[in-house]
């Protein structure tokens, strides 16, 4: 068979000081072969950019758990994960992977019976340190025929070093597909 494209990612990282870890360095500017590839990359940032503030106006609550809720409902698709950070989550200087939260991120996603088909920007607001206790939850935004947009938030609590209130760190939206046990893609019900 004919090979084809099945993961796709753009990654954007900023460089930090390993001396202080809140100074963000300036990163060298990139020596680009012909005119059209430097612009076509300043476009694709500046949407990016765009993209990255209009998400995060988005999901700026926070998750509250409903009791009874309705079948096929927002609340109803809500699913929710605590976990302590542990030295294994952490880099050398104490700050969790983001290889790490997002594992953790399409774990509450994905629940049940689906296959990951997308990931749109995942945003990393703010560092998230040893020892803080995260809560990651994810509920339903849209459903069409056969896919679901899950929305997922990363809200941390500091309880090292200076205790503080509650943060928003990490945010994304994860699109699955719903799969039969027989791994066959199912209907999703439309959301009420």
């Amino acid at each position: 068979g004919a090979k084809k494209v099945t993961n796709k990612a753009t990654l954007w990282y900023v460089p930090l000081s390993l001396k202080n870890v809140n100074k963000v360095l300036e990163v060298p500017p990139i020596q680009y072969a012909r005119k059209e590839q430097e612009d076509e990359g300043k476009k694709r940032y500046e949407e990016q950019k765009l993209d990255r503030l209009e998400t995060k106006q988005r999901n700026g609550d926070v998750i509250f758990p409903v009791i009874n809720p309705e079948p096929h409902t927002v609340g109803y698709s809500q699913s929710s994960l605590i976990h302590l950070v542990g030295p294994s989550d952490c880099t050398l200087l104490g700050f969790v992977h983001g290889g790490v939260t997002m594992k953790l991120m399409d774990e509450v996603a994905g629940i049940t019976n689906i296959v990951t088909a997308s990931v749109d920007a995942i945003n990393f607001h703010k560092k998230i340190k040893k020892g803080s206790v995260i809560t990651i939850s994810g509920r339903m935004t849209f459903t069409s025929n056969k896919s679901m947009e899950i929305e997922v938030f990363v809200d941390a609590d500091p309880f090292v070093d200076e205790p503080q209130e509650r943060y928003r760190a990490v945010s994304a939206f994860f699109t699955y597909v719903s799969l039969s046990q027989e791994g066959k893609p199912l209907p999703v019900p439309q959301l009420l």
